[in-house]
C-alpha cells in the first residue's frame, strides 16, 4: 500500500496545477545571459480578457547570486502595455535556493502589475537582465506564464 501512496502524491499535486494559456521558455546559449541579449517571446492570447503573467527562470545552483533584477515591457495592439522591473528572489540570506528543483531551480514569479488585461491577438514579451554586471552565468532558461483570470 505504501508504494503506492508517493504516484498518487505526485499526480494529485500535478493535476492541482492550474493549466496555462501560454508558457514558453527561451534557452540561453552556455547557461549565460549577456545583458545585451534581450529575450522576446510571443504569446497569442486567445480571448480578451484578465491574465495573470508570471515570470519564469530556470537556473542552476552554479549561479552566483541571491537574486536576478529584470525589465520587461510588452509590445501588441492594447492601448495599456506592461513595463515593469522585478526583483527575482532567487535565494534565502543563509544561502538555501528558493524554487523548486535539486540542481536546476525553478523559479515562477508573479508579475507586479498582474492581473493585465489583454485583448485576443499577438503580444510580444521582451525580457532583459538588469544586473550590474555585463553577464551573468548560471541561467538556463528565461520564459513566461499566462494563466486566464476567469470572474465568477
Amino acid at each position: 500500500m505504501k508504494k503506492y501512496l508517493l504516484p498518487l502524491f505526485i499526480l494529485l499535486a500535478v493535476s492541482c496545477t492550474p493549466a496555462a494559456d501560454f508558457e514558453k521558455y527561451e534557452e540561453l546559449p552556455e547557461e549565460t545571459w549577456k545583458r545585451s541579449n534581450v529575450i522576446e517571446l510571443i504569446a497569442d492570447i486567445p480571448a480578451d480578457g484578465l491574465y495573470k503573467i508570471s515570470l519564469c527562470l530556470r537556473h542552476t545552483t552554479d549561479y552566483e547570486m541571491s537574486n536576478l533584477w529584470c525589465f520587461i515591457s510588452t509590445r501588441s495592439h492594447a492601448p495599456q502595455q506592461l513595463e515593469d522591473t522585478l526583483n527575482l528572489k532567487l535565494a534565502e540570506p543563509d544561502g538555501h535556493w528558493i524554487g523548486k528543483g535539486r540542481a536546476i531551480r525553478t523559479i515562477e514569479q508573479p508579475l507586479h502589475k498582474s492581473p493585465f488585461t489583454f485583448p485576443k491577438g499577438k503580444v510580444i514579451f521582451r525580457i532583459q537582465q538588469g544586473m550590474r554586471v555585463e553577464e551573468i552565468k548560471g541561467v538556463k532558461n528565461i520564459g513566461i506564464r499566462i494563466e486566464k483570470i476567469n470572474k465568477k
